[in-house]
């Protein structure tokens, strides 16, 4: 493996090392915020990164990947070393939207810079295993670091979740070290092209739009990725294990649980239409995704709180891969990637205008929050489902 493909490697690694996302909810909680509030500063998270797609593509045409991951990893350190001394809502929210732009400066950049070295070097067909070599250590470092929190923070006070805020931050600083010693190879067309689709995102957006116009197979699975997929469950759930008396302990092991679950069915998704149809394996994950929201907005015990949450997010994740196979479907290659992002943008946009109002209701009734997704999931099913007509490509 080329060095500074490890390097990125270990750099995002440490990133990924998330030691508090056991506890974020409680802690802004705890903070003296509402679950309102909690939830818009996660929307204005989603929007900074929309926002600076362009901005952030542009200055990594100008100055090169790696330093577009600098910029990054540098304002994710600082943002965690800025969030150990704000108290407010306003604070955590100009945090989150730091947060967004460091995503953007690595968003792409990270992929287009592992294609690029592979490139150089003749080796661009090992770039499926390496990415999943990326992507299956990132999201290790995720559990780990979840299952580390979930058994630090077992007290659940301020000062053991400001011992994880601390870890999380020393942890980004290493990541951002790491990506300094990086060295980049001068890009290439073609990881450029992987890297930076997003710096004509106005137009991409634009011309995306008019293929969800014309293609009516096409934007019924867009919408049903839309209203049919859940949200909001990763937000409440340490709010939802409170009611439920689940031992503090759990809300790491279990984000670990559902991590490592997650991966092993996103790598064996595709075998469902195999098994049951197009339609069939559909209903049966929206029936399951159904029961198991349904379940969390009426069931308050602590062992069935664990398995309800595991469940809804594994069958949740299970979903993504094969909705993504279907919108590839109908997708010509020369516009697959502004299609897929006009997508991205419209599900990212949803999400955000919805996390607020679910905020807003949960601080009411978390009941009843879990509820109203479970209609929007049924509505979406009801209206958008999908069947095997619509993913058969009808070439004219």
């Amino acid at each position: 493996m080329i060095s500074s493909i490890n390097r990125l490697i270990i750099a995002q690694a440490f990133r990924t090392l998330i030691f508090a996302g056991p506890i974020f909810t409680l802690f802004l909680l705890a903070k003296g915020l509402s679950l309102q509030q909690t939830l818009t500063i996660l929307s204005i998270l989603i929007l900074s990164g929309l926002i600076f797609e362009i901005p952030t593509g542009v200055f990594a045409d100008k100055y090169g990947r790696k330093w577009s991951m600098v910029a990054g990893s540098f304002l994710s350190a600082s943002g965690w070393f800025i969030w150990l001394n704000i108290n407010t809502f306003f604070g955590f929210a100009f945090i989150y939207a730091l947060f967004g732009l460091a995503n953007a400066f690595c968003s792409g950049s990270d992929q287009a810079l592992i294609y690029d070295e592979l490139k150089s070097i003749g080796r661009e067909t090992d770039a499926q295993r390496v990415f999943s070599r990326y992507n299956g250590t990132t999201a290790a470092a995720y559990g780990i670091a979840a299952f580390i929190g979930g058994f630090i923070a077992s007290t659940h006070n301020l000062a053991t979740y400001y011992t994880l805020f601390k870890m999380t931050f020393i942890a980004s600083l290493i990541g951002f070290l790491f990506t300094l010693t990086i060295k980049e190879t001068k890009h290439t067309a073609k990881g450029e092209a992987i890297s930076h689709k997003e710096q004509c995102a106005l137009q991409q957006f634009s011309a995306g739009l008019r293929l969800l116009k014309n293609n009516k197979k096409l934007r019924k699975i867009a919408l049903f990725s839309t209203f049919a997929i859940p949200f909001a469950l990763m937000e409440l759930y340490q709010v939802y294990f409170q009611h439920a008396d689940v031992p503090a302990s759990w809300y790491g092991y279990s984000l670990t649980i559902s991590s490592i679950l997650i991966a092993f069915t996103k790598w064996h998704a595709y075998r469902l239409e195999g098994w049951f149809g197009v339609e069939k394996s559909m209903m049966i994950i929206s029936t399951l995704q159904i029961l198991l929201f349904c379940g969390i907005g009426v069931i308050i015990h602590p062992i069935a709180a664990i398995i309800l949450f595991i469940s809804a997010d594994v069958i949740g994740n299970t979903r993504d891969p094969i909705l993504t196979d279907y919108q590839n479907r109908h997708i010509e290659g020369h516009n697959r990637a502004t299609v897929l992002s006009t997508i991205s943008l419209l599900n990212n946009g949803y999400v955000a205008i919805m996390l607020p109002i679910i905020g807003w209701i949960a601080d009411k009734n978390l009941s009843s929050a879990f509820l109203i997704i479970t209609a929007i999931i049924i509505f979406g099913n009801l209206a958008f489902r999908i069947k095997s007509d619509d993913v058969i490509i009808i070439k004219e």
